[in-house]
């Protein structure tokens, strides 16, 4: 059934980040194994890791199975698209992804920065040009190509199978809301191209050779964004050509080239046996400068999920344990993309414990619904003005087990609350966990004046 092809693929994909969150920043098997006893993650842990900075940071305690910003994001999208299938990128650009930096977890600076930057008045979905500090470094929006686009379209190539070019038009369009060079961009689509030609393979007479064929044959025409002329597109393209050097479309076909190229040895190195950290190496996963890249990771992904399309476990748990790459978004796009091949349940014992389980597939099926015949089950709340609400806190005046409300989400009951002292004097973190109604659950920081808020008492 395809309805099951859909769960595995969201299940997967959530998988592979919670698993390769854990090995992202471990730098060497030595750490793996002095803090899990394991020399490979295979299964979920609880884990610890320190966030926020130096000064006003607080431990994170992870619980086992938890995923992080890509999957986090990929539900942003899914909640965001209506019954035709197209990205309301105006509710996610306004309401999703600002909301998102509440409860983010695991997040780049890219898109950090970029939920930050939509929040002004005069930024749009199709106008969220932007710059910041990374270091000494000052980056412009023109040169995002990180993956942060291509981790949350899973969705919208789910909604929309087999019509390639209405997929292409609403990734593209959700890509630019936060990520401006066409790597990330490219990289995004050849992910939702990868999946939609995936949904329509069989595993028992699966062949590479043809689906990388399918993939590379004439991809200079169906990645063409022959819809650049609307309008709404038509003054995006406008504002990222002025004062540069090179124009969009020219830095665009270049990039389509290199994905062509980077497929072309997918090919030859699954053909001729090439180990997959040379491959992955080649491909640029391990180098600083592009381990992070829309292309780069979305090819890993493919190279992985094809290379062990019969044995979905391994091809997850080889991105997982590549110890110094995007592991976890790297391992989703493997997840994802071989999700999309089983028509039966594949989800071992030892991975059911995935975060939101439930929810993930109530998700999958929703987009299955509108793929089959624009309908769904609605996940857009009504304001609750009678609950207190998660989207600005200013006060230390929650309690465990009370009803709060947050937009987007809707309604939640708080589990647990965590305080802990910063480096800072006067100030701590408010660390809140929240299961939600609609089946998700999130953590939720906010620093906060010790003085302010009669704190003395839980630290004593």
């Amino acid at each position: 059934m395809r309805e099951t092809r859909y769960k595995n693929s969201i299940q997967l994909s959530a998988i592979g980040d919670s698993l390769g969150w854990i090995t992202e920043f471990e730098k060497s098997i030595d750490s793996i194994i002095e803090k899990y006893g394991v020399s490979e993650i295979e299964s979920f842990y609880k884990w610890e890791k320190h966030v926020g900075g130096r000064f006003n940071g607080y431990l994170d305690r992870i619980k086992s199975g938890s995923y992080s910003d890509d999957t986090q994001l990929l539900l942003s999208v899914a909640r965001s698209i209506k019954q035709n299938g197209d990205v309301d990128n105006v509710y996610f650009s306004k309401t999703e992804l600002p909301s998102w930096l509440k409860y983010a977890r695991g997040a780049g600076r890219t898109i950090k920065n970029a939920a930050k930057k939509i929040e002004r008045k005069s930024a749009t979905w199709n106008n969220n040009f932007f710059n910041f500090k990374a270091g000494k470094t000052t980056i412009d929006y023109r040169e995002s190509g990180a993956n942060g686009a291509a981790m949350r379209i899973l969705p919208i190539s789910l909604a929309n199978h087999n019509d390639f070019d209405k997929i292409k038009e609403n990734i593209f369009a959700n890509s630019i809301v936060t990520h401006g060079h066409p790597r990330a961009i490219v990289g995004a689509i050849l992910y939702g191209f990868a999946i939609d030609v995936m949904l329509n393979q069989k595993v028992e007479s699966f062949n590479y050779q043809s689906y990388l064929t399918e993939l590379g044959k004439d991809i200079e025409l169906k990645l063409k964004l022959n819809f650049i002329t609307k309008p709404q597109f038509k003054s995006w393209l406008s504002e990222w050509n002025k004062n540069q050097e090179n124009d969009f479309m020219s830095v665009y076909n270049e990039t389509v080239q290199e994905a062509l190229n980077s497929l072309r040895d997918v090919f030859k190195f699954i053909r001729d046996g090439k180990d997959t950290k040379s491959s992955l190496i080649h491909f640029g996963c391990y180098a600083p400068s592009t381990k992070g890249s829309g292309i780069s990771t979305v090819v890993g992904g493919v190279y992985l999920a094809i290379k062990h399309y019969q044995n979905p476990e391994q091809a997850i748990l080889e991105a997982v344990n590549s110890i110094g790459t995007d592991s976890d978004s790297i391992a989703a796009f493997a997840g994802g993309l071989i999700g999309c091949l089983y028509e039966n349940e594949i989800i071992p014992n030892k991975w059911m414990g995935i975060q939101d389980s439930e929810y993930l597939n109530r998700i999958a099926q929703n987009l299955y619904e509108i793929s089959i015949n624009g309908t769904f089950e609605t996940n857009r709340n009504q304001i609750e003005l009678s609950l207190k609400s998660l989207n600005e806190i200013s006060l230390d005046e929650y309690l465990e087990n009370e009803e709060i409300f947050f937009n987007p989400l809707g309604k939640g009951i708080i589990t647990n609350i965590d305080r802990q002292k910063t480096l800072t004097s006067g100030k701590y973190n408010l660390i809140i966990d929240v299961n939600f109604e609609i089946g998700q659950t999130c953590k939720f920081s906010k620093l906060l004046d010790i003085e302010k808020n009669e704190a003395e008492r839980y630290f004593k």
